[in-house]
């Protein structure tokens, strides 16, 4: 709604008193019930609390509140309901549209109507909730864009800008889907998570750069709330942005009062960019100054290099080695799945105390990621640092690690090499340690494996990488959910360690960006796991694809529709497994399993 006709309704308003609003919302209201009718959960709320108005959302029009938040309810009918056919998605958005039309919002009805000639033609389609919303994209953009639509575009400049994960929390999606469209230009990955306990306990595995939360009125004593910003708190710096609903000074206060380093009333897209951008830049720049991993309060691998500097100086001035080793946990994964990640951070957090209180002072302890860490032994040689290391390795197993009232036992695997040669480069002498490192895992586990020195134009070093390649396996995953990529790589690296064997697993946002990728266009033997139903293109489209081009891949197709019909289609498109989500964990991992086995067939 543009300013004029803004100004010209507010006058309206006034001379006519809240009784012809009233009049209004209960003809709306009529139009509302007549939609909600055809439902078989049926039922629509009143318009607030003993007929009074809903009070104004941030610097919305109160009218357009008020319908947005009808959509919300409708929303949550639906997700706790069946599939929706197109018949009932294209009546919604006409009830939307009469309603928008009746209280002046005539970009709002507009864009209903637009929707609904989209969905001509899709009567038979069955729509989940998700999809149903990611539809209403283009809809919610004209309420939260109202009155500003002009300014809410994101500048071309800006689209190109570092990458950044954003981590969405709270019981908002209408906001988020709004927010995720609008910003899908921006270089930005996001993951929802409604669950603010569980956004709070994924904060660390998911490492994001910023963390944008949802705030309605009552919620700011939720000690949920609280564990999420003390959490965000312990790390060296990781914005969090509470976005509210409520546009008093009180619950401006508050939020900053309890942590967050912004608080802003339910903004248009631009200024949410804005405001981000700025925050995810004085992340970087204090990431750039902070060298100890949060987690376990040892280096991180950005201070690898100024280790090896002052080590490789020790070298080429005295003739003193030293020896680098890195350390894998063994079966880490399997700590995760019984015990949950709270458990593996403890894990985490036990071994890198460990080595820090049994190694010298002159060495070195790293985190280098995940569950690996570098141990580096200054002036030290091979026999001396395989001995350092078996002396760990036996009082680390001895070791009981209290988790949610378990008692556990760890070991590791590593592999050591020594440092000997000064002109190498750094990654020459991890790239060995991570090939000894492997040898030991492939070993059994808790072993420790000496790297062998690369030969150089050797001629009997093809035919061994070769093989090597043979008995790696490749993934891909293919779906916009980040979460479920990072759930799907998770059960890939478990099946990858039992068979001690190693994979290289890439991650795809969308279908399209699969297809233009190196990836794709190498024709590795593969297995692909791709969703069903995603942004630009979608999952079929990309099947079809596939097959059209005889690449040889064994392709999983993930979808959230139950339909034999709809999952015959798929294969007989050629898909080789068809999984429906919710997931089945056993059923995908059995399935998983047996298409990385026809790879070696």
């Amino acid at each position: 709604m543009n300013k004029a006709v803004a100004k010209k309704g507010s006058g309206f308003f006034m001379r006519l008193g809240n009784c012809w609003l009233l009049r209004v919302f209960s003809f709306n209201f009529f139009a509302w019930i007549d939609y909600i009718s055809n439902r078989k959960k049926g039922g629509c709320q009143s318009v607030g609390e003993n007929g009074t108005m809903i009070e104004r959302r941030g610097n919305m029009d109160r009218s357009v509140a008020s319908l947005l938040d009808r959509i919300h309810e409708q929303y949550e009918r639906w997700r706790t309901g069946p599939p929706l056919d197109g018949v009932e998605l294209a009546r919604f958005f006409n009830a939307v549209g009469r309603t928008a039309a009746v209280i002046g919002l005539s970009d709002i009805a507009a864009e209903a109507e637009r929707l609904i000639h989209r969905l001509n033609g899709q009567t038979e389609r069955q729509w989940t909730a998700e999809e149903a919303l990611m539809e209403m994209v283009p809809l919610l953009r004209c309420f939260y864009e109202a009155g500003e639509a002009a300014s809410a575009t994101i500048p071309s400049s800006h689209r190109q800008g570092p990458k950044a994960a954003i981590l969405l929390c709270g019981n908002d999606p209408l906001f988020f889907a709004y927010v995720r469209g609008a910003l899908q230009t921006v270089p930005w990955r996001f993951t929802t998570i409604p669950s603010l306990e569980q956004a709070a306990a994924s904060m660390f595995r998911l490492s994001p750069d910023c963390i944008i939360v949802s705030v309605k009125e009552g919620e700011w004593e939720n000690p949920d709330l609280t564990v999420l910003l003390e959490r965000a708190g312990q790390r060296p710096y990781l914005p969090v942005v509470i976005v509210r609903r409520d546009e008093g000074k009180e619950g401006r206060l508050k939020g900053y009062e309890l942590g967050a380093d912004d608080v802003i009333t339910t903004p248009a897209a631009d200024e949410l960019f804005v405001r981000v951008r700025r925050l995810i830049e004085k992340k970087r720049k204090i990431d750039d100054l902070v060298l100890i991993d949060e987690l376990t309060g040892v280096y991180n691998r950005k201070y690898l290099p100024r280790v090896y500097a002052r080590l490789r100086s020790d070298l080429e001035r005295y003739g003193a080695p030293s020896c680098l080793a890195l350390l894998d946990l063994d079966h880490f994964k399997q700590v995760n799945d019984r015990f949950g990640h709270l458990a593996g951070d403890a894990v985490l957090q036990k071994l890198a105390a460990f080595l820090r209180q049994h190694t010298r002072g002159v060495d070195t302890v790293v985190r280098f990621g995940g569950e690996e860490f570098v141990v580096w032994l200054a002036k030290t040689s091979k026999s001396e640092a395989r001995a350092v290391l078996e002396r760990l390795q036996r009082q680390f197993a001895a070791e009981k690690i209290e988790a949610d009232g378990a008692l556990l036992s760890c070991t590791f695997s590593a592999g050591l090499v020594e440092c000997d040669e000064p002109d190498r480069p750094l990654d020459y002498w991890l790239r060995l340690a991570d090939k000894a490192l492997y040898a030991a895992k492939r070993g059994g586990g808790n072993r420790i494996e000496e790297a062998a020195r690369e030969k150089s134009g050797s001629s009997d070093e093809a035919p061994s990488q070769a093989s090597t390649d043979r008995r790696r396996w490749a993934i891909a995953i293919v779906d916009d959910d980040e979460l479920v990529r990072m759930m799907i790589a998770d059960l890939v690296r478990k099946l990858v360690n039992e068979q001690g064997r190693k994979a290289d697993i890439y991650e795809f946002g969308d279908g399209l960006s699969f297809l233009e990728s190196p990836f794709y266009q190498s024709g590795r033997q593969s297995v692909v796991i791709l969703d069903r139903v995603m942004p630009k293109m979608d999952g079929l489209e990309v099947l079809n694809r596939l097959r059209q081009e005889r690449k040889p891949y064994k392709v999983m197709l993930l979808t959230s529709r139950q339909d034999e019909r709809d999952i015959a289609h798929a294969l007989n498109r050629g898909a080789d497994e068809y999984v429906t989500k919710p997931f089945k964990w056993f059923e995908l991992e059995a399935r998983l399993r047996r298409l990385l086995k026809e790879l070696d067939e």
